[in-house]
Order: C-alpha cells, then sequence, then structure tokens
C-alpha cells in the first residue's frame, strides 16, 4: 500500500472517528443529563438512539476502512483452527529471497491468504500476516510511525501491543502489553491496555511450510 493511500485512510478514519465520537458523547449527555422534565422522556430516547447510531458508526468504521490500512476485523483466531503443515500441499511463489529484507517481517498476499515472510540468512519462514491479538499487521503499517519490528531470538513481535511469537512455530510466548513493552510504548502500550481491557490475549497463529527453489521462496498453503 502506498503512502498516499495510507494517509487518505487515516484522513477518512479520522474524521468519520471524530464523527462517532460526537455522536456517542452526545448520546451519553442526553442520557444521562436530559435537562427540562417536560421534555426528558424525549431527550432520553434521542440519547440512546445516538449512542448506538455511534456504537455502529465505530463498527462499520472499522469494517469498511479498516483494510484500507492493513486491519482485519477483530474477530479472534483461536489456535483450534491451525492448519497442520501436513494438510499443507499447494505451493505458492512469495517471491525472490534476495528481495526480503534480513530478520524484517514482510507481508505478501498468496492466493487470498495474508502471509508474513521472514527471511533469515539463506533460509525463510511463513506465518500469518495477523497478530491473532486484534488482527494487525505484524509488519507494521506502511507510511505510518507504526514499522515492523526486527525478529529477536527467533520471535517477532507485533508492533502495536507487543504480543511476541515464535517464527518456527507460531507459538505465543509474550502476551499483549507487556510490562516492557508498555514502558517503551505509552500509547501504544499503557494507554491501549486500559481501552482494551477486554481483550488481552493473544493465541498461537498460523504457520507455513517454506522451500528455497532456486533462490525463489516457496510457501505451502492449504488445498
Amino acid at each position: 500500500m502506498s503512502p498516499a493511500l495510507a494517509f487518505i485512510g487515516i484522513s477518512i478514519i479520522g474524521t468519520w472517528g471524530l464523527a462517532t465520537i460526537g455522536l456517542i458523547a452526545g448520546g451519553i449527555i442526553l442520557i444521562f443529563f436530559p435537562g427540562d422534565p417536560t421534555t426528558a422522556s424525549d431527550n432520553t430516547l434521542g440519547g440512546i438512539v445516538l449512542l448506538v447510531v455511534g456504537l455502529a458508526s465505530g463498527g462499520l468504521m472499522q469494517m469498511v476502512v479498516g483494510p484500507l490500512l492493513g486491519i482485519d476485523p477483530p474477530f479472534p483466531i483461536r489456535a483450534k483452527s491451525i492448519i497442520p503443515h501436513a494438510k499443507m500441499k499447494r505451493w505458492a511463489s512469495a517471491g525472490e529471497l534476495r528481495d526480503f529484507p534480513d530478520g524484517l517481517p514482510k507481508e505478501v498476499r498468496l492466493r487470498s491468504r495474508r502471509i508474513t515472510i521472514i527471511r533469515q540468512g539463506e533460509t525463510a519462514y511463513a506465518i500469518s500476516a495477523l497478530c491473532s491479538h486484534a488482527r494487525l499487521p505484524l509488519s507494521g503499517l506502511p507510511g505510518s510511525p507504526i514499522k515492523a519490528q526486527k525478529v529477536k531470538d527467533d520471535c517477532v513481535m507485533c508492533p502495536f501491543h507487543g504480543a511476541r511469537f515464535e517464527i518456527h512455530s507460531g507459538k505465543v510466548v509474550t502476551q499483549p502489553f507487556s510490562t516492557q513493552f508498555n514502558h517503551d510504548h505509552p500509547f501504544l502500550g499503557r494507554v491501549q491496555s486500559k481501552l482494551m481491557f477486554w481483550n488481552k490475549t493473544a493465541e498461537d497463529i498460523q504457520t507455513y511450510p517454506v522451500q528455497i527453489e532456486d533462490g525463489e521462496v516457496m510457501v505451502g498453503l492449504p488445498k
């Protein structure tokens, strides 16, 4: 995705977000501070309508604008949905090995699947492109300050909330909002951990078999 498209997406989601906040705030004010007793019931009903519309607008905003930024709707990814490598017999090319930065996750799309390729020297690993916590891309957002993080100790870290996964197995080794991540990233960590109190757990993520053939990264996909 180009920086221009990312800027447009961020502008749209920012404007839409402010309007959504206004609807929700207006609804709360009318519900709890209805004003004139003679019109209180009408104001309360109006507040409920504004609140419902605001919440619906927020959900729709994420569904519509999110994909422009590389964000999928935050439906959970459960470990039980992981497919074993033995069932991945369809091989697809992800590109030349030399085109992938060493030690940095890079997202590709293979037959409609979002996959992150991680090169380590002359080999490579393939895992789900989306963190299982909030389904945000492990490679960050192009054109934004949220960048892909260098692989450390054979683990890739989600740049949004700090969940870490083994690149070999997809096992989650560090849950989101760790003490260290919250210290290093006050907004993405400490603040958002309060806002996302209902979702602080990551699951294991899908991995894919990889073969290097004549310098080309071949990824095994489910049939």
